[in-house]
């Protein structure tokens, strides 16, 4: 009995010794899943997805610009005046009526009373002509009435010279102690009902502009909306291109300062993407889209390189040419870690 009874034993002794190595297995096991999985999840790159939808892309394109005026009109004054004042400097508005400079009025006075003996002297003249030396007479005969008419006023007006236009000083070509010279002693650029305002863009800018492209000019609280009116070749410095667009007189003038904005809307393209998502290699513009994958432990997700052909873009979208996607296809915009084709990837 007693033998019978410690058999017993040693085959109880040994069940429960199997059951606790089978229990000590099973936890191994587990926990090596457990670390194995932990270890997978720690490792694959976590990504950000998005779907491809069909749009167009936008693409602005920012400038400063300084508003000049058409119109450039030389204001003369009577030759060998010396200039004791000058009133404006380059870039002064003025309005009809403003003084430019003044003259020595009494030089001015001389130089009118040498005309009126000049003027006396060719009508003395004139009676002893004939044929077409009586219009070579008329003429030089109007041309010193032109002198005294301007000398005269100019005399009543103490020698200071006036503007006849509104604009603003783009050249002033006289000192004060010089004499005034045949060529024009100021130039005024004219104040306009509109102005063209003219922006230098580069060849890559140029492929996102048309004319009829809307244009926003801003000037601190003002502002309006135009349209691209031109774009022709830059021939001064032969680079690049200049976009014009015209603005309105009464909002703007000349050498104020805007800020221009040129907006360019592409066309539809069946997809559009975040510029993320594009990459590149030696063949060509590619994304990579999460794609499902059946493995023994279950689906997965794959990162696979699919090759596009890439239109418009701006610093966040770009349009894809000939579209390979369907609206349930994930292109990955980010990622945690580097991720490359055929890549393990789990989403955020």
């Amino acid at each position: 009995m007693r033998r019978f009874s410690g058999k017993r034993f040693e085959t109880k002794l040994w069940a429960e010794c199997g059951v606790k190595a089978v229990g000590i297995f099973m936890a191994v096991v587990i926990a090596g899943t457990f670390m194995s999985r932990f270890a997978s999840s720690a490792l694959t790159p976590r990504v950000e997805t998005e779907y491809a939808v069909s749009g167009t892309v936008s693409t602005e394109i920012l400038q400063d610009v300084v508003i000049d005026g058409d119109k450039k009109t030389p204001v003369y004054v009577y030759p060998g005046l010396l200039a004791q004042e000058i009133y404006v400097s380059v870039g002064k508005k003025i309005e009809q009526g403003d003084p430019l400079m003044r003259v020595d009025v009494a030089a001015v006075r001389s130089e009118y009373l040498e005309k009126k003996l000049e003027q006396k002297k060719l009508k003395e003249q004139y009676w002893y002509t004939w044929g077409d030396e009586m219009a070579v007479m008329d003429d030089k005969i109007a041309v010193v009435d032109e002198q005294i008419s301007y000398l005269g006023k100019l005399m009543d007006d103490n020698g200071v010279v006036c503007s006849e236009l509104n604009g603003l000083i783009s050249e002033s070509r006289v000192g004060i102690g010089n004499k005034t010279t045949e060529e024009a002693a100021f130039v005024i650029t004219e104040k306009s009902d509109s102005y063209t305002i003219k922006m230098s863009v580069t060849e890559e800018q140029r492929r996102y502009i048309e004319k009829g492209d809307k244009v926003t000019v801003q000037m601190d609280d003002s502002g309006v909306n135009t349209e691209v009116s031109a774009v022709y070749s830059n021939v001064e410095n032969g680079q690049g291109y200049i976009v014009e667009a015209v603005v309105p007189g009464d909002t703007f003038d000349v050498r104020d300062s805007v800020l221009a904005k040129i907006s360019h809307q592409s066309e539809k393209y069946g997809s559009v993407v975040s510029m993320s998502a594009i990459h590149a290699d030696v063949s060509g513009s590619y994304v990579l889209v999460e794609r499902p994958k059946d493995t023994l432990l279950g689906t997965e997700y794959v990162a696979e390189k699919v090759y596009v052909t890439v239109g418009d873009t701006n610093n966040y979208d770009a349009g894809l040419k000939k579209s390979p996607f369907t609206g349930d296809d994930k292109i990955i915009v980010s990622s945690d870690k580097k991720v490359e084709a055929g890549d393990t990837v789990r989403e955020k």
